[in-house]
């Protein structure tokens, strides 16, 4: 039996357990267990926790690991505040795609994002596409590696399209090598957008922060919204800005539950 912890941020869930506890599991097998709706909690991702420096290892619920995740680390943090592992409201955290400091106030949780990096050997793309300007299944996409990669789909209203098959069929194609996230997004004016995610290894979710991160920055860049917006989601906002070159989002994290759960059907190390 394990303890475990589940969060959502914005509604995109996670189950959140100590390292200590699990490391002698494989641990994408312990994310495909506790993630499912049958034999485990159900949730979008697993977030393991490593103390002592503080590290968060993110899995996606097929057992795939990202290196990060916006609205996880956020929950992370919260996870970390309600178990009192830190002793102050600033603190770092170490992810897959570098250090990032978290600044938590009254449960909004400010994430220093790091910078959108157009990189096409960490997005995993075919070398002649361009990244900032190309087409796939008949759509004009962009792509940006921010803290994981992504690609963005502007569209006049999300009435227009089935987000699900369409996110599919490009998170999947092959220009891809490791698929990709697949956002979505509807622009209100220069202060407000909206974003629907295509999460690889998940599905349509209700949030995804990087992927909110990822269409501010291709937004911003064509000229679209101002240097800071609110991202409407289906259960709640995140607030996106520019700060000099970095990307800061502040968001919620709210606990759901915790409790134990039995594991002995996930393989040992």
């Amino acid at each position: 039996m394990i303890s475990f912890s589940k969060y959502h941020g914005c509604g995109n869930s996670f189950v959140i357990v100590d390292y200590e506890q699990v490391k002698q599991y494989v641990l994408s097998d312990l994310a495909i267990h506790v993630c499912s709706n049958d034999t485990g909690i159900g949730a979008d991702g697993c977030i393991v926790v490593k103390q002592k420096p503080l590290e968060m290892l993110f899995y996606n619920q097929d057992g795939t690991m990202a290196p990060m995740c916006g609205n996880g680390i956020r929950c992370f943090s919260k996870y970390v505040m309600d178990k009192k592992l830190v002793d102050t409201t600033i603190f770092d955290v170490i992810t897959g795609s570098g250090i990032l400091s978290v600044n938590c106030e009254h449960d909004l949780f400010e994430v220093n994002m790091g910078k959108p990096l157009f990189d096409k050997e960490l997005l995993h793309i075919e070398s002649d596409v361009n990244i900032e300007e190309f087409e796939l299944h008949g759509f004009k996409l962009c792509s940006v590696f921010m803290g994981t990669v992504h690609t963005v789909l502007f569209v006049d209203s999300f009435s227009d399209m089935d987000a699900e098959v369409v996110g599919m069929a490009i998170c999947n194609d092959d220009t891809f090598k490791e698929k990709t996230n697949v956002n979505f997004v509807e622009i209100s004016d220069r202060k407000n957008m909206n974003v629907i995610t295509y999460e690889r290894g998940v599905g349509i979710t209700k949030a995804c922060g990087t992927g909110c991160c990822a269409s501010f920055v291709y937004a911003n860049k064509k000229g679209l919204v101002d240097d800071e917006v609110i991202v409407h989601l289906e259960l709640g906002d995140l607030h996106i800005r520019y700060q000099d070159d970095y990307i800061m989002m502040k968001g919620p994290a709210t606990f759901i539950a915790e409790g134990t759960l039995d594991i002995k059907e996930v393989r040992l190390c």
